[in-house]
């Protein structure tokens, strides 16, 4: 082998060893990073569950105190304080643990427990309700601690299980980094073996042919074996020294011989000319393939983070679809009951009214004691007040059960396989589902929804996927009206000019549009061009997982055959355009 075949041989191994090296300790730092991220959440939710424990205690103590000894409004002034700040830390722990079955079962009996110190009475009560009072106080407060146990030793668990991923990742880290040192040294030390040694023997015997010959002992004959150039000059140097002790033979087969070798010399020097372009035609060959293995490479990558996006949208509308059918059936049963009672008992309460009237109309002196437990209920009062109760409870169970039937339709997890559906449903579903977020609040003003819908025919697509993009999009307005500061922009807040624009149309007789505008503070113009791109968010850390667009324009274009696309000013808003087929080609 050539030396500078050698040379390049063990640099190529020495830079790969090197990139290896480099690109193991960079992942294995992004590991660590990862891990000691986890490990800070896990503390964080360890300390708070901590901090719901004691604050679940003061409740406890204060509720007490209040209902057994002097019903204080200071004292209930005091736990209201405490509440707040219990129901503050546990939406902190929420966010650090994505709401988990224990964590929501601590809401909804903190809520009970909230309830029931709402309807205690401010005057003082007997022994035996304030007993019932305690008891009823003290089961809640056991539930409830019950479920921040469980929830503290899950923290507990998971915040040693991320030290110790933290630790086994710094050891493996370190190893690395000493077995690439190490490798590297191996690397230098077979160099100077392999290549350096040879050639300095080899270089030291040259010198001392060169002496011989010097002093004149033409018959000195090199035999250097190293299969490399210098075994070729030491080859060309006997050849030389032949040549020499020809010439003193003779002038004439000296010359004869001469230009034999120098033809010879020739030739090898053209074979060599050849053989050399012939490597150089190989290695751009072996460049070319290569090239192609690595674009082949590139959309392999490619293919493997659709693939990525598709199974993280499965699971994703899996979870979605498992979570609303178990809201949805817990909610309709007792709905559907509620519902179907509430005629017949607004049928009794009439009858209950017209019997009071009777008695008013034919005994309009009542004795003193009723007279006076009359006047002390308000009884015109409480007839007036009921029906109106009657009406607000049944208008509260339809708007429930409207809300539940939102959900089924928003979700279609049993509709797996294409069908032709409503897209006006599928928008006002969403919009339903996210009016909560719309609502005026203290701090912001409403956000008005305003429909231009055409009149459209049935669209053939994946309805629940739709909907997905649909839920995407429109939060993505929602989430960039809420952050936008500008001091002008909050003064037309003020004056209700927050605003969603929702329109569709026939822009072809074989497809639609759908336009979903906001007039936000727009996309920043470094970031327009990957707004679709996986894994990339402009939000804050915690707050989007950069996947909703990507997913949102391949279930557009590669589910649907249709057309995903931006239009956006900086100041000026934001809209997106969603062009669907009517009917897909299978």
């Amino acid at each position: 082998m050539k030396i500078w075949q050698r040379f390049l041989g063990s640099s190529i191994i020495f830079a790969g060893l090197i990139c290896l090296t480099g690109s193991g300790a960079y992942y294995l730092y992004q590991a660590e990073i990862a891990a000691e991220k986890t490990h800070k959440k896990t503390t964080q939710a360890l300390t708070l569950t901590n901090s719901l424990e004691k604050s679940l205690k003061d409740q406890a103590l204060i509720l007490k105190d209040f209902v057994v000894l002097d019903h204080n409004l200071t004292s209930m002034m005091e736990y209201q304080q405490i509440r707040s700040n219990f129901i503050i830390d546990l939406d902190r722990l929420e966010l650090l643990m994505n709401k988990t079955s224990e964590l929501l079962v601590v809401r909804r009996r903190h809520d009970f427990l909230t309830r029931l110190v709402n309807e205690l009475d401010g005057n003082i009560n007997t022994l035996v309700i304030s007993q019932e009072d305690v008891q009823a106080i003290k089961s809640y407060i056991q539930d409830i601690n019950f479920y921040l146990n469980i929830i503290s030793q899950n923290a507990q668990k998971q915040d040693e299980i991320a030290a110790k991923k933290v630790r086994t990742i710094r050891t493996m880290n370190a190893n690395f980094i000493f077995a690439g040192i190490l490798g590297i040294l191996l690397i230098f030390l077979a160099q100077f073996i392999i290549i350096v040694i040879p050639v300095i023997r080899s270089l030291h015997q040259l010198q001392i042919g060169v002496a011989k010959i010097s002093a004149g002992n033409l018959s000195y004959h090199l035999d250097i074996k190293t299969n490399d150039e210098i075994e070729q000059l030491a080859n060309d140097f006997n050849q030389m020294t032949l040549k020499l002790s020809n010439f003193y033979q003779s002038l004439e087969s000296r010359v004869t011989e001469r230009t034999s070798e120098l033809f010879q010399v020739n030739q090898d020097l053209e074979n060599e000319i050849i053989d050399r372009r012939n490597t150089e035609i190989e290695l751009k060959k072996s460049q070319i393939q290569l090239t192609q293995k690595a674009e082949e490479l590139e959309q392999t990558l490619k293919k493997l983070q659709q693939t990525q996006i598709q199974l993280i949208q499965t699971e994703k509308m899996s979870s979605l679809g498992q979570l609303v059918a178990g809201v949805a059936h817990e909610i309709n049963n007792p709905i559907n009951f509620i519902h179907g009672n509430i005629q017949p008992f607004h049928e009794y309460l009439q009858n209950l009214i017209e019997l009071i009237y009777l008695y008013q109309k034919y005994y309009p002196q009542p004795a003193d004691e009723i007279q006076y437990y009359i006047d002390d209920i308000d009884l015109c009062f409480i007839l007036k007040d009921s029906t109106q109760l009657i009406s607000s409870l049944e208008i509260g169970t339809k708007r429930i059960r409207e809300i539940v039937v939102s959900l089924r339709n928003f979700s279609r997890l049993d509709e797996s396989e294409m069908k032709e559906v409503n897209i006006h449903e599928g928008i006002d579903n969403t919009l339903l589902i996210l009016r909560h977020r719309t609502k005026a609040t203290p701090e912001s003003a409403e956000i008005e929804i305003i429909k231009d819908y055409s009149n459209l025919p049935l669209i053939q697509c994946y309805a629940g996927q739709l909907n997905q993009v649909f839920m995407n999009i429109l939060s993505n307005a929602i989430d960039a009206l809420e952050e936008y500061n500008n001091p002008h922009y909050d003064q037309e807040l003020n004056n209700g000019h927050k605003q969603i624009h929702i329109q569709t149309k026939m822009i072809r007789k074989d497809r639609i549009a759908i336009h979903i505008t906001d007039n936000g503070m727009g996309i920043p113009e470094a970031s327009r061009n990957r707004i679709f791109d996986p894994f990339f968010t402009t939000k804050a850390v915690g707050k989007g997982t950069g996947l909703g667009l990507s997913i949102s324009y391949q279930i557009v274009t590669a589910k649907h055959k249709g057309n995903l696309r931006c239009i956006t000013k900086s100041g000026k808003g934001t809209e997106f355009i969603i062009e669907l087929p009517i009917h897909q080609n299978h």
